[in-house]
């Protein structure tokens, strides 16, 4: 993503509207230690955010960088008819594809030993996407940048490197265009740039993922550094802008860009929208540093110093190494990692950055090799397809590495009857995304309902297996908040709610109802009042429907991932969780007030039935994630396919139990 034009940067004075760009460009230490803050700044905030809560603006500083340095070397080109498409895309495949190809290849090497298969299948996506410089498109299709998931993603970053090559796919067009039309191109590149800022602040609070991800609401960023140096370019008109700010004096507006460039960097954090009206602070910074030149007095003596130049030489290779050192050690730590080994990570980081940028970058980039660019242009393709297949492969569970734990990897893995679902679901007439249902036996009519979330999905398997030994037909009616009349707004899925509560009630075949949810019962807060107050007339409406209502405990949450309680092959510091279980007093601390308002529907109505799963999961002293050698959650929160057969089991032992007990009080 970021570039280091190291013998071709442009040099272009504070004074610019008259410099002649027709000679060869002169180095720029400046932009080189500017190139270094940005840097330093992703990577601290990658491994400490808390100490660069704002960290993540570094690259918005790279975009008006490489906006700047490309488009003046392009306008020189196009002014002189010296451009070709050819010639330009082989410079880029020399800067980017070197390091590029290097680090991806070692996350596969690394992925392919190390990832579970789940794992390895994203992993493989993302590189066909890092590969085919569309991450951002394949990334704003799932969760955003600063999710938590975002962490176990070792190519998330490759996303700003494919909004600068879809840019430059276009841009040197537009330029070519405008030049041949005769138009201004700093009018163009400033037009350009208001209409994608207006995308960018149209979009940012309705679609804040694809806005953070697109090209269209990023290339603003870009479009500025392209303003600066065609402002400076001496085959356009001065334009008023370029008179007004080349009359500030160049330290005034050094000063004023390093200013704008701490604040964001004090104030911006993820919890901010952006990139957003926020996104001026970097970007407006960097434009003002930049158009200051080298000889102000912030970039002559604090970015033009030998250290952050160092910085800022081995800034690419840098960014690419760092993220996918430290999201690996997310992975195989199953959360984040101790404070020293993240430390430890960023200096292997800098050092795997400088061995690269000298022994792969600068040999591939500027030593003789005519067929250089499409050598690696086919290693780039060939990457891309190593990731199609590994992601359509399911990320290749057959592999020898991972065969010694490949029953535990399963229980990571989410089991759906797809095929039942869709008869269900056309069964009911449920058309939408937001309904769905499972039924036993599609043919016949249900007779006992599973109502809930996911957490209620977790058991479904269970509970059917033991249903269908009793001659039961159990129908699953996915929901959201399980609960009648609450207000939905617009969450889709309670949307549905209504109507699959409607359906239970409504269906006589139905005797029982067995409800399991995540959701805790409260009373702290008004929200909570309403659901407390809709849970006890949803079961109400029930039991005086005649129906048999089971309510089940939800299981306790983990506060680790279950993934650490499995060894990695060939990482002696993987399966860092033994035992594989959490205290109980931590668990019991989990649900006071949730135990304390079911007690009270108890009491309220007599004839539901509590199954309680904490005593199935726990003893006296520990809640374990995995009994009997089987591993019995996906993650923290929800049960893996052991997990639920086992939990069907127990509930089947709590009913033979519940009618023994009937059995004795009627005889006597």
């Amino acid at each position: 993503m970021k570039r280091s034009y190291n013998t071709v940067d442009l040099a272009l004075p504070a004074s610019a509207a008259s410099v002649d760009l027709s000679h060869h460009p002169k180095y720029r230490a400046d932009i080189d230690g500017l190139r270094a803050v940005a840097v330093l700044a992703v990577v601290l905030f990658h491994a400490f955010p808390a100490l660069a809560p704002g960290g993540f603006i570094g690259v918005d500083i790279f975009f008006v960088i490489s906006g700047f340095l490309i488009t003046g070397i392009l306008a020189r080109e196009i002014e002189h008819g010296k451009f070709s498409f050819a010639r330009f895309y082989a410079r880029r495949i020399r800067r980017i594809f070197p390091a590029l190809l290097l680090v991806m290849a070692a996350c596969l090497a690394f992925g392919w030993f190390a990832l579970f298969p789940d794992e390895l299948k994203q992993l493989g996506l993302h590189l066909a996407g890092g590969a085919g410089f569309v991450s951002n498109v394949v990334l704003w299709q799932e969760v955003g940048y600063f999710d938590r998931g975002a962490d176990t993603k070792p190519l998330l970053h490759l996303w700003s490197l494919a909004i600068e090559e879809q840019f430059y796919i276009v841009w040197p067009v537009v330029l070519l265009l405008a030049s041949k039309l005769r138009l201004n191109l700093l009018l163009v590149s400033a037009g350009l740039a208001l209409l994608s800022f207006a995308v960018n602040v149209a979009g940012i609070s309705a679609f804040p993922g694809a806005t953070f991800y697109s090209p269209a609401s990023r290339a603003w960023e870009l479009l500025l550094g392209a303003v600066l140096a065609c402002s400076l370019h001496k085959a356009q008109p001065v334009a008023v802008f370029a008179r007004a700010a080349t009359a500030v004096s160049p330290n005034l507006r050094s000063s004023a860009g390093a200013l704008l460039l701490a604040i964001g960097l004090a104030i911006i954090t993820r919890e901010r929208q952006f990139p957003g009206w926020y996104a001026l602070l970097p970007v407006a910074g960097a434009v003002l540093v930049i158009g200051a030149g080298s000889q102000a007095w912030f970039n002559r003596f604090v970015l033009s110093n030998r250290v952050l130049v160092w910085f800022g030489l081995v800034s690419y290779p840098l960014y690419l190494w760092h993220w996918p050192l430290l999201s690996f050690a997310h992975i195989v730590e199953s959360g984040t990692p101790a404070p020293q080994l993240r430390a430890g990570l960023v200096v292997l980081a800098i050092a795997l950055a400088w061995l690269t940028w000298r022994l792969v970058e600068r040999p591939l980039r500027f030593g003789p090799g005519r067929h250089t660019p499409a050598v690696l242009a086919c290693l780039m393709a060939v990457l891309a397809a190593s990731g199609i297949a590994i992601w359509a492969k399911a990320g290749m569970p057959q592999r020898d590495a991972i065969v010694d734990n490949a029953r535990h990897q399963k229980s990571l893995v989410l089991v759906e009857d797809v095929e039942n679902a869709a008869t269900c679901k056309k069964r009911y007439g449920f058309d939408t995304v937001y309904q769905y249902c499972l039924l036993a036996r599609p043919d016949q009519q249900p007779t006992v309902a599973l109502l809930g979330d996911s957490h209620a999905y977790h058991v479904a398997a269970g509970l059917t297996r033991y249903y269908n030994g009793q001659g039961e037909n159990l129908l699953y009616l996915g929901t959201r908040h399980p609960y009648w009349g609450l207000e939905p707004g617009n969450e889709p899925y309670q949307q549905a709610t209504q109507g699959m509560l409607e359906q239970a009630l409504g269906t006589a075949s139905i005797r029982t109802v067995v409800f399991s949810t995540h959701l805790r019962l409260d009373d702290s807060t008004p929200e909570a009042r309403v659901i407390h107050a809709a849970a006890r007339d949803t079961i109400r409406r029930f039991v005086e429907a005649g129906k048999q209502v089971i309510l089940m405990e939800d299981v306790p949450i983990l506060s680790f991932d279950p993934r650490a309680c499995i060894k990695r092959a060939g990482i002696a510091s993987s399966a860092t969780r033994s035992p594989c279980a959490l205290p109980r007093a931590e668990v019991d601390q989990q649900t006071p007030g949730n135990d304390t308002l079911v007690a009270a529907i108890l009491r309220d109505f007599p004839t539901v039935k509590l199954f309680r799963t904490r005593d199935l999961l726990c003893d006296d002293k520990l809640c374990w994630a995995m009994k009997d050698g089987k591993l019995l959650y996906r993650d923290k929160d929800h049960l893996s396919y052991d997990g639920d057969l086992y939990i069907g089991e127990k509930f089947a032992q709590w009913q033979a139990l519940r009618g023994a007990k009937q059995a004795g009080n009627a005889l006597q």
